[in-house]
């Protein structure tokens, strides 16, 4: 899910459903279950947070001209960045 996410910012595969269900969720600004956030299937509204977060950081990281400078003037994006780095690294993923 989460390497499917950076995959899908870079341009290189389809968004995973929990990325589309935050564009949703996003777009609509509304829950994907009714009722209030306790109502959701258990996870699901963090699993797509995070996905989300990650696709925003890659597509601002790829976007970026100068890594670098982007790195230390976004330094929480940055961080999901480089975890992702090193979960496709401990993967054998590029």
């Amino acid at each position: 899910m989460i390497l499917a996410a950076a995959a899908c910012a870079e341009g290189k595969g389809q968004p995973p459903p929990e990325l589309m269900l935050g564009w949703e969720m996003e777009r609509f600004h509304a829950l994907p279950e009714p009722g209030g956030l306790r109502d959701q299937i258990a996870g699901e509204v963090m699993r797509c947070r995070a996905v989300l977060n990650v696709y925003g950081a890659f597509q601002s990281f790829r976007g970026s001209r100068n890594w670098a400078a982007w790195s230390k003037s976004n330094r929480l994006q940055w961080a999901i960045v480089s975890q992702v780095m090193e979960l496709r690294e401990a993967h054998g993923r590029q």
